[in-house]
């Protein structure tokens, strides 16, 4: 750690001194600068530093606090953006050497960023359109993991993790269309939340700005869960702008507590029977029960089985590789432009050029199946807790062949068999750091909440970071 430790300080920690002018915004976003410049070639997180933005920003925050201006929800913060989200002025690649180019416009959550006078101070990697559950493409290489520097940080939001976790910011932003918060998080030992389906809303042009299941929204990764809380109130709310769904009401209509809850919790060692190390299944089990001694909360353990973790793959795959190719078919069906494109999204999209009408009708049954499960569970428990992954982090470019001995169907997939899931149904998750495994890499437990009941996953995760109090946990890479 260097004196200062902004990246390690919570919002509020960080507005104090503000407030107390002890330290200025130009202060902050130089020592995060310079923490960029320090770890990056280790980690390869930034993919590109808005060096001239953040600055020019951080001196119109210091004028406002010394003008008297009331702190908005982000001021002064340094987060650093996800290189999907465009940003006027700024290079944005989505990942991907064809459409590598300058943004021309502000991504809603960049706009909603600014006019809580955030301060962006980077784009993140990520993998080719957000097609891999690592952070690797043909434009920046891969990210690494702050606990291992031959691991993969997890992805696709794997830089943005990676940057918490190893403490040059204590707050960024994700996306999750299939655990992509969830997924970097958990390797990583920080904590991630995907939204509910709708609470925040994205501009999106073309074949699939209608559809009626977003499986992919942008969301918070964070040191700690208050710093969730308030960014996910930041870019939260309706806009005319925004794709099909979008939920007016804010999801945080009350602060979080340190009371202790008595909830009613379904834990689930596994989802359709996926395979998970057995390292994970002990810490997870044993979070769980310590944290329903501490809280006196009643918890059955159950087997959560809509029905095989192999049919729920199939459905999300074929599901998410169709939507994907509807999203820009150029890129593989263009001779010249798919030479380009990574190995995973032409595979992913090849495929889903090929799924015909009846089975993508198959699958939006089987997701109106699974939306109805996760109902008729929530009318006996206030939460579902399962692992967030199978595997702990693994060496970069080398998924996983076997869990517990036994053969992988799908080394690019199996891993993460606990995400998606809740991408298809669009109920709010939540990664929250409770161990490790024997090899000192971080262990992830997932909390599953009602739709729409954000607040109530934000606080059983204050709960547990109370208890495991993993804030305090720092990386072998790190600041």
């Amino acid at each position: 750690m260097n004196k200062n430790n902004f990246g390690y300080k919570s919002i509020k920690e960080i507005h104090k001194l503000y407030q107390s002018k002890e330290v200025s915004p130009v202060e902050v976003i130089n020592e995060t600068l310079d923490n960029i410049e320090k770890l990056n070639d280790k980690l390869n997180a930034f993919v590109t530093i808005t060096r001239d933005h953040a600055i020019k920003k951080a001196k119109e925050i210091e004028k406002k606090i010394l003008d008297g201006e009331k702190l908005n929800l982000l001021s002064g913060i340094p987060i650093p953006i996800k290189d999907v989200e465009p940003m006027m002025g700024e290079r944005c690649t989505f990942g991907s050497l064809p459409r590598d180019g300058i943004a021309n416009e502000d991504s809603m959550v960049v706009r909603r960023v600014k006019q809580h006078d955030g301060i962006i101070v980077g784009k993140t990697n990520t993998p080719e359109y957000g097609q891999a559950a690592t952070a690797d493409n043909r434009v920046y290489g891969s990210t690494y993991n702050p606990w291992g520097e031959t691991l993969t940080s997890g992805g696709s939001s794997g830089g943005s993790a990676a940057a918490v976790a190893a403490g040059i910011t204590s707050i960024s932003q994700g996306g999750d269309g299939g655990g992509s918060i969830r997924i970097p998080a958990s390797f990583c030992g920080v904590y991630g939340i995907k939204p509910t389906q709708g609470r925040i809303p994205r501009i999106v042009n073309g074949n699939v700005k209608y559809n009626v299941v977003n499986n992919a929204l942008s969301g918070p990764i964070t040191r700690y869960v208050e710093d969730s809380a308030i960014l996910l109130e930041a870019l939260s709310g309706y806009s005319s702008e925004g794709e099909y769904i979008t939920i007016e009401e804010s999801p945080i209509n009350e602060k979080l507590h340190n009371n202790k809850s008595n909830f009613k919790i379904g834990y689930s060692k596994s989802i359709g029977g996926a395979l998970v190390e057995d390292d994970i299944s002990r810490v997870i089990q044993s979070s769980v029960y310590k944290f329903q001694k501490e809280y006196n909360s009643n918890v059955d353990e159950i087997n959560f089985y809509p029905e095989s973790i192999e049919e729920i793959y199939n459905v999300f795959f074929d599901w998410f590789c169709t939507k994907g190719y509807a999203s820009d078919p150029e890129l593989i069906d263009n001779p010249k432009i798919k030479s380009k494109a990574t190995d995973y999204l032409v595979r992913n999209w090849e495929h889903g050029k090929k799924i015909s009408g009846t089975r993508l009708f198959e699958c939006y049954n089987k997701i109106g199946y699974y939306r109805d499960y996760m109902n008729k569970f929530f009318q006996n428990y206030d939460f579902l807790i399962t692992p967030t992954m199978a595997t702990t982090a693994f060496e970069v470019n080398n998924p996983p062949q076997k869990i517990n001995d036994k053969n992988v169907n799908d080394e690019l997939w199996d891993f993460t068999p606990f995400t998606y899931y809740f991408n298809l149904t669009g109920n709010p998750a939540a990664t929250i750091p409770v161990g490790f495994d024997k090899k000192n890499l971080p262990i992830g437990l997932q909390v599953i909440g009602k739709m729409g009941k954000e607040f109530e996953v934000l606080q059983i995760s204050k709960e547990f970071e109370n208890l495991f109090n993993w804030p305090k946990n720092i990386s072998k890479i790190s600041i």
